[in-house]
């Protein structure tokens, strides 16, 4: 068996090169994730409805950003925030996969020669460019020459293996076992977690007669078993949905190499027909594979969702982000306009109550289980504050009468009341989360002050969110009067944790803690006085008019 064939230069430039090519990949896709990142995210937005759609930007994105793991990841992370359905999700995954080959096309197009006045224009763009978005643009485009210039140097000690015996003996083994070489392609994938690398190495090693067709199908294969690993490792700790968007991305992958496998051969001839160039071939069997697949399965989406659903079985809850009630055309008739902003105004309400019960389970089960959920509440209540202050802002009140004036101004100010409970609870969420990642323990004294404060805020939440749905004015003393067992409570509460810590009972961070808790407690407790107020007035005028 003959010594290693490559010398310590060779073995730098091999090393340089692979180094250079996999900073080139981050730095173009940190440069258009700067450049355009708010559009995609607005694109991936509005793609539930079409998986066809979806195919097409998950095809460009990942052609632009030269990552299909950045772009499933973010699929996952927008499926988990409620963005993206699930149907949504599998039509920008499926277009994922084919335009992470063309990183595998380009290098087959030997670009190599024209990489330097890449690395120059993104020079210039870079640093002469006065808008961001201009330097931005000429970070991806140095990203894009750095990625050719490593190829290069890779190209420059890869000719050496070609004649090594041991590296000659592996191919021959993939060759004839190609089970060896789909493990091979998806274990470096997992490792480095971008199939982009694997295939253009693949590619680069064909350019040079280092490795032939046979043997480098089933490791192109492989590589797309690999790059499921991202998504995979991404949706740990994430929303059911998330998870299903991660699982159908690996089976997506999986079944399509397992389908293929018994007609390897016949597959590998067909590619052969595509090109002289080995190198040409192998990118090609790599577009072909996942164009074919991704092709067949976007007319079974639906189906293709449900076997995932049946797989990873559960009842999510999926929160509407967008206005349910807000109908342009109703602003004609701003009684009924008023009316729907009411409408609206109540299902934030409902959010909000339910992100109570959700946040106070949290803090006293010492669970962060429902963190997610409760940001995501919190997301969507800041939508719904702009959308209602937008659609009130458009009524002009000269068209309403006086008691649906008040009304109008009570809407608004109570919008702005719901979304900062939001906010409180967002905060003692961060509270729990802050209490249980340091393990701090509350003395018993801590949550019996916690449970009694708990009962009586969600007693006024409940009863001022009342006074809006069934335009009641019968609850207002009982709000004021819990109201103030609240700030008693809160006083006593901060006494009894002071007099604690000078006894040296209670942890001082866990003191800090608590004493935070309490503080947004009580302004949850303001927040809720101030409902009952801005529509009791509301409400009694109603009442008195229809008495007349």
């Amino acid at each position: 068996m003959s010594g290693f064939p490559l010398t310590y230069k060779e073995v730098g430039l091999l090393l340089g090169g692979l180094s250079l090519f996999l900073y080139g990949i981050l730095q173009m896709s940190s440069g258009l994730e700067k450049a355009v990142g708010s559009k995609l995210r607005s694109i991936f937005e509005r793609l539930n409805s079409s998986p066809f759609r979806g195919l097409v930007i998950g095809t460009l994105v990942t052609a632009i950003v030269q990552s299909s793991s950045a772009v499933t990841v973010l699929t996952v992370a927008f499926v988990n925030a409620g963005l993206l359905s699930l149907e949504g999700a599998l039509g920008i995954i499926f277009g994922a996969n084919i335009g992470t080959t063309i990183t595998a096309q380009l290098v087959a197009f030997k670009l190599t020669d024209v990489a330097p006045y890449f690395l120059f224009l993104g020079f210039i763009l870079l640093f002469a460019g006065k808008r961001k978005y201009i330097k931005s643009v000429g970070e991806a485009i140095i990203g894009f020459g750095m990625i050719f210039m490593g190829i290069s140097l890779m190209d420059s000690s890869l000719h050496a293996l070609r004649s090594w015996e041991p590296f000659h003996n592996a191919i021959i083994s993939m060759g004839k076992y190609p089970i060896l070489g789909i493990l091979t392609g998806a274990g470096i994938t997992a490792i480095i977690q971008s199939s982009s690398v694997t295939t253009s190495i693949v590619v680069a090693l064909a350019s040079k007669g280092a490795i032939d067709l046979a043997s480098a199908v089933p490791v192109i294969l492989g590589a797309n078993i690999g790059t499921c690993v991202t998504a995979l490792l991404a949706s740990i700790g994430t929303s059911l949905s998330a998870k299903r968007a991660a699982l159908a991305h690996l089976f997506f992958n999986v079944i399509g190499v397992i389908l293929i496998f018994p007609f390897l051969r016949g597959f590998e001839r067909i590619v052969s027909l595509t090109s002289s160039d080995v190198a040409r071939q192998v990118a090609n069997a790599h577009t072909l594979f996942n164009v074919t697949w991704a092709f067949i399965w976007i007319f079974f989406t639906k189906q293709y969702a449900s076997i995932i659903r049946r797989i990873l079985p559960g009842e999510e809850k999926i929160y509407r982000r967008e206005a349910s009630f807000l109908k342009p055309q109703l602003l004609n008739t701003p009684s009924a306009a008023l009316e729907a902003a009411k409408n609206e105004l109540i299902r934030m309400c409902d959010l909000v109550d339910e992100m109570y019960k959700l946040t106070m389970d949290s803090l006293f089960q010492n669970s962060a289980q429902h963190y997610k959920d409760i940001l995501t509440i919190e997301d969507i209540t800041d939508g719904l504050k702009a959308s209602l202050i937008n659609y009130l802002t458009q009524l002009s009140t000269d068209s309403l009468s006086e008691g649906e004036a008040k009304e109008l101004n009570a809407i608004l100010r109570a919008v702005d009341d719901v979304e900062r409970i939001a906010d409180h609870l967002t905060n003692v969420m961060e509270k729990v989360e802050a209490k249980n990642s340091e393990r701090i323990e509350f003395t018993e004294y801590a949550w019996k002050d916690l449970d009694e404060l708990r009962k009586l805020i969600h007693d006024n939440i409940r009863d001022s969110f009342e006074m809006i749905k069934n335009s009641t004015a019968d609850h207002l003393d009982a709000v004021l009067q819990r109201e103030e067992r609240i700030d008693y409570k809160v006083r006593a509460s901060k006494e009894g944790h002071i007099e604690r810590m000078k006894k040296g009972i209670c942890n001082p961070i866990a003191g800090l803690i608590f004493s935070d808790l309490l503080i947004d407690l009580e302004r949850i407790g303001d927040h809720c006085v101030n409902i009952a107020q801005e529509f009791y007035e509301v409400n009694t005028k109603r009442e008195k008019a229809l008495l007349r």
